[in-house]
């Protein structure tokens, strides 16, 4: 049986109750309701790249910070089995791999070995970068005074790595 339709959009013998009320968009509200939702999606969007550049920005640092403190672990002790305290060696590593980025370190005490009558000693190493953020309504977000201690709106903010390696010492004969 075919179906028939008439002049108003009704199925012949159909009622008017059951019938849906046919909406149209008209090309004004939908430039509106974009421009309503355009923005807040950008901000998401915007916000999601720069988490993941962050992110990428805080493996490099990680990476950096744990080769220079391999390297200052290996070659932090003297040839007489004392231990140098300074670390001003390590930060042209540092400046090497990341241009922007400062090092400090320190040596903790840890354990006593009785075998070799030494005390053994850990190189704490902490890398530092500013990063500069880059899209501009999420770069002012994400440098909020929660997430960075310089301040909300500047677009900046500072990572930082900490890695700790024992020191590697000579045995005492």
């Amino acid at each position: 049986m075919l179906k028939t339709w008439s002049k108003e959009g009704r199925r012949a013998g159909a009622s008017r109750a059951g019938r849906h009320r046919e909406t149209r968009c008209l090309p004004a509200q939908v430039v509106v309701e974009m421009l309503l939702i355009l923005p807040v999606f950008m901000t998401v969007v915007f916000t999601i790249m720069e988490m993941g550049y962050i992110a990428f920005q805080m493996i490099l640092l990680n990476h950096a910070t744990y080769e220079v403190a391999r390297i200052g672990a290996m070659t932090q002790c003297r040839q007489d089995g004392g231990v140098l305290s300074g670390c001003d060696r390590l930060k042209p590593l540092m400046m090497e791999i990341i241009a922007s980025a400062d090092v400090s370190c320190r040596l903790e005490d840890t354990l006593r070995d009785d075998q070799a009558d030494v005390m053994n000693k850990d190189l704490l190493v902490t890398g530092t970068n500013p990063i500069k953020l880059v899209f501009p309504l999420s770069s002012i977000l994400l440098s909020s005074k929660l997430l960075c201690p310089q301040g909300p709106g500047n677009g900046r903010c500072s990572i930082s790595a900490t890695v700790r390696l024992p020191i590697e010492q000579p045995l005492k004969y």
